[in-house]
């Protein structure tokens, strides 16, 4: 693939990543509109706006790696490998990506925990949806290719396959293993309830 190509289908690629990002700012505003009474409820409102806006720069930064990381590894799946150029750009999305996400990730971790508590859950939640949609995706990506038999194309599962790591990726990152534990001290710390004697 040649350099100009690329730059085509990567600006067509960031014009739908900027749309992605307005809608990222939506839901910031929409976030902020939404958490207004636990806000205003806060001991300290402004460290809870801080905390809504630094979990809407992670998922920024996580956007621009995943950005660059993906069409990485599909290339490399693939055996369609870029030019120096294009790595270097790929490289260079990635590590602004990087140093947004541990910048924020850095100032979120100076905020009270009451503060954080709420948006850090909704990004949480938000991760993980990410992770699950990926991994439906991949799956009816695979099996639909398979049945309507388009599976001629040299590494036409190069893509699935990225699609369903970043998901498998996303899963495990959101993994709540304490689940179970969780279930089972609840049940053990319930009280018998006896029945009365005649």
């Amino acid at each position: 693939m040649d350099a100009q190509q690329f730059l085509l289908d990567m600006f067509t690629f960031m014009q739908s990543i900027f749309g992605l990002l307005a809608g990222v700012i939506a839901l910031e505003l929409a976030a902020f509109l939404l958490l207004a009474r636990h806000i205003t409820e806060s001991r300290n409102p402004d460290d809870v706006g801080r905390a809504i806006f630094g979990y809407m720069m992670l998922t920024v930064g996580m956007l621009l790696m995943s950005l660059s990381a993906i069409p990485t590894l599909i290339s490399v799946f693939g055996s369609a490998g870029f030019t120096v150029e294009i790595y270097f750009g790929l490289v260079l999305i990635f590590a602004i990506g990087g140093l947004l996400y541990l910048w924020h990730d850095y100032r979120v971790r100076e905020l009270p925990a009451d503060a954080v508590r709420l948006p850090k859950l909704i990004y949480h939640f938000f991760v993980k949806t990410i992770g699950q949609l990926s991994l439906v995706l991949a799956v009816l990506y695979f099996t639909m290719s398979l049945a309507l038999q388009g599976t001629d194309t040299e590494g036409w599962w190069s893509m699935p396959l990225t699609i369903l790591l970043y998901g498998l990726l996303l899963t495990f990152l959101t993994m709540e293993p304490a689940v179970a534990a969780k279930k089972s001290v609840v049940a053990t710390s319930r009280p018998l309830v006896r029945g009365k004697k005649k």
